[in-house]
């Protein structure tokens, strides 16, 4: 991996250019998200495929690419945010101007299917990005406050984050801390969605575990489904590399929907994660869930699963 390159702080005033490189995002959603980021005194510049419709996708795999390269290419744009994850990421990896993207190091931030250009982002360039909230869903009945003002603080902060704040336990549906095995480990946070971070396993795309918090998460993945992933992991040698992990809240994920007899998430974690003798922390309120952190992804963090803490040590993003 190169070195660690990271983007600039956000300033009102400054420009974020939003795309979508999986799956299209309804015009009104759009429109709603962009009315936001307006609020919050940012302008903005519409990638040209993100109405667009080829299938499931934003536009073909040359349209959606031509559109990261170009906005991010822009020398107007001060930060990139994606309108929605969906499918389609992996297809355009290949066609990314990553020496392009090295040369103008932004902020970045996406989650779900994006997981794949984090991946690719990080390891090619050393560019720290972030996992967190999407344009669309910004005007949507779970666009709590708590992911507003993370998303906020990620985009102006020129600090370290610190410790990542939980949403007040009287929240309603907020997740709760569930230490699977305690512990405390530092390392570098790396991971996003579990299914697509599978995806690029055996390929140049690879995400590399060693020494690193892995953040996964997942939606209506049954258990026996996390546990073939989690084992794909192992049989491959790559879970023995980690310092620890940090499993965002998947509720979808707990039970398997037609066989109560089935082992659980958490029993799978169990036999499956308990035995690395790392930390282990469930529930995150990150990814699918409405509450959504936003985390630097390739920032150096502290993960204290006994106390149920995610604290960042580092800046993610610089001055000017």
């Amino acid at each position: 991996m190169a070195n660690i390159l990271k983007g600039k702080v956000l300033r009102a005033g400054d420009t974020i250019g939003v795309i979508a490189p999986s799956s299209p995002v309804p015009e009104a959603e759009l429109q709603a998200g962009l009315d936001r980021l307006h609020a919050w005194g940012f302008r903005t510049v519409v990638g040209e495929s993100i109405l667009a419709v080829h299938g499931n996708y934003a536009g073909t795999d040359a349209e959606r690419a031509a559109d990261f390269n170009r906005i991010w290419a822009n020398p107007a744009v001060d930060g990139v945010l994606c309108a929605r994850g969906g499918e389609g990421a992996m297809r355009i990896l290949e066609r990314i101007d990553l020496e392009m993207v090295a040369e103008n190091p932004k902020f970045f931030c996406g989650f779900s299917d994006i997981t794949a250009l984090h991946i690719a982002l990080h390891q090619r360039t050393g560019l720290v990005t972030f996992h967190g909230p999407m344009v669309g869903a910004f005007g949507k009945a779970y666009a709590h406050a708590y992911n507003e003002a993370g998303l906020l603080a990620a985009m102006r902060s020129p600090g370290a984050l610190g410790e990542v704040p939980w949403p007040s336990a009287a929240s309603e549906g907020a997740p709760s801390p569930l230490t699977v095995r305690g512990g405390v480990a530092e390392g570098r946070l790396m991971g996003g969605n579990l299914c697509l971070i599978q995806g690029l396993m055996g390929t140049p795309w690879e995400m590399d575990f060693t020494g690193k918090i892995l953040l996964f998460e997942d939606i209506d993945e049954a258990p026996y489904r996390i546990d073939r992933m989690l084992t794909q992991f192992l049989l491959a040698g790559k879970l023995q590399k980690a310092a620890g992990i940090l499993f965002g809240d998947s509720p979808s994920c707990m039970y398997h929907p037609k066989d109560a007899s089935a082992l659980n998430m958490l029993e799978v974690f169990q036999e499956l994660l308990v035995p690395l003798g790392i930390p282990v922390l469930y529930g995150f309120p990150c990814g699918h869930t409405p509450y959504r952190a936003t985390l630097p992804l390739g920032a150096r963090v502290r993960l204290d699963a006994t106390a149920g803490r995610l604290t960042v040590l580092e800046p993610a993003l610089v001055e000017g």
